[in-house]
């Protein structure tokens, strides 16, 4: 029999046993034995589990501040080697200025660690979003640039540009042209989420079609 592919693996970085614990047990209770978690206690112990396993992890959970590192310094270390690697912020920090400036260096998402409903919805959403893959290619050399690269460049005209990694996902799927349905098909969300989704986006972006939204990024 050929050899079973490892499961992909989310890497959570944290130096709260308690918070990697907690997340353990979050993910495993709604993605069931679908991924590996790996935990990593500080910044210098996440380097070193992504220098040998980088290739399988898809996803990293960063706490903002560690025992060898504080404030964004982490997230810029590991956006400058690792700049395909989603990484998601997940804070006890609750000041809006730095979660727009942990966006603006890169991070898919930001979440607090109070426990509120919104965030754990949030976060388990973009863990899905994630877990999909890009539809669209992220600017490789040589191409065009992907939604992504779009959404960057719009944040550094616009930086109180907040959206879930969900809501990322669905950008990503208008900008290429799918309907509702579509969308829905493609995600396995309900059509009321993906018009949900899709109404956040044309807000947050004060457009009010596809098309207008299409002409910000092209």
């Amino acid at each position: 029999m050929p050899d079973t592919p490892p499961r992909r693996t989310i890497l959570a970085v944290d130096d709260h046993e308690l918070v990697r614990v907690g997340l353990r047990q979050v993910i495993a209770q709604h993605f069931g034995d679908r991924f590996e978690f790996a935990d990593a206690h500080s910044l210098e112990q996440a380097l070193l589990h992504l220098q040998h396993g980088a290739d399988r992890v898809f996803l990293l959970l960063l706490d903002l501040n560690l025992g060898d590192t504080r404030g964004l310094a982490g997230l810029r270390l590991l956006r400058q080697r690792y700049p395909d690697l989603p990484i998601v912020v997940v804070s006890g920090t609750q000041d809006a200025l730095v979660r727009d400036e942990a966006l603006a260096h890169g991070a898919w998402a930001y979440f607090s660690k109070t426990g509120d409903t919104n965030d754990l919805s949030g976060l388990l959403d973009t863990i899905g979003a994630a877990a999909a893959g890009p539809r669209v290619a992220r600017g490789a050399a040589g191409t065009e640039p992907g939604p992504a690269d779009a959404l960057a460049r719009y944040r550094h005209l616009k930086p109180d540009v907040r959206l879930t990694g969900r809501q990322i996902q669905v950008l990503e799927l208008i900008l290429s042209g799918l309907d509702n349905q579509a969308i829905a098909a493609e995600t396995g969300l309900a059509l009321g989420s993906v018009k949900n989704c899709v109404s956040t986006v044309f807000l947050t972006f004060n457009v009010r079609s596809r098309a207008e939204l299409i002409g910000l990024f092209s």
